[in-house]
């Protein structure tokens, strides 16, 4: 499937003084650039400036791939973000999702198997925690690793019927920011899922 409509949801939640958006907006441009210069239709959602939830079923309907860019808030999503997934894909039921999958005329009857949307996802964080604290055995997260410490957002993308590409993960963003290595490499992910 060619990508032609991107849906960007800029999950990021302002923290004065703390975390003001700077970085996340870095990458949404550099995300928008790169959808610009392939002629690649593109649509922002600021979950911080409020939404319509009709208008994002519709985005999300029509979109071949789906970022969500957020920060790591204290191991998880800014509360915002889990609203905004609560609320559109609570009200998005029977044109995200028809069901959880364990219909009796739905041939898997596996859970989690009845969603309606046809594209890919990408999740694109920013966190302060540096790449070893997810990845080595004895740090925080102790080797369970990026994609497992946010299995809960892939899971309910997934449950829509959406399909996994690889994760971006810029790390340590305040004590040691490697961003513009770090822009290269979703500069890279990005070209990659257009060329696939």
């Amino acid at each position: 499937m060619s990508i032609k409509r991107v849906h960007i949801i800029n999950a990021h939640q302002k923290w004065t003084g703390i975390a003001e958006g700077n970085l996340t907006q870095h990458y949404i441009e550099t995300m928008v650039k790169i959808f610009n210069a392939h002629e690649v239709e593109v649509t922002v959602t600021n979950v911080d400036d409020g939404y319509a939830i009709e208008q994002e079923i519709t985005a999300l309907v029509a979109a071949d791939l789906v970022i969500l860019q957020f920060p790591m808030y204290w191991m998880s999503l800014p509360w915002l973000a889990k609203k905004y997934i609560d609320e559109v894909f609570m009200a998005g039921q029977g044109r995200i999702y028809k069901h959880d999958g364990r219909e009796i005329d739905d041939a898997s009857k596996k859970y989690g198997s009845g969603g309606l949307l046809t594209g890919k996802y990408m999740l694109s964080i920013t966190c302060n925690a540096p790449l070893e604290a997810f990845v080595s055995e004895g740090q925080f997260f102790n080797g369970l690793g990026v994609d497992n410490a946010f299995m809960a957002v892939h899971n309910a993308l997934q449950f829509v019927g959406l399909t996994q590409l690889p994760t971006f993960t810029s790390h340590d963003i305040f004590k040691n920011p490697q961003i513009n290595s770090e822009t290269k490499e979703l500069e890279v992910l990005l070209t990659n899922a257009l060329r696939a």
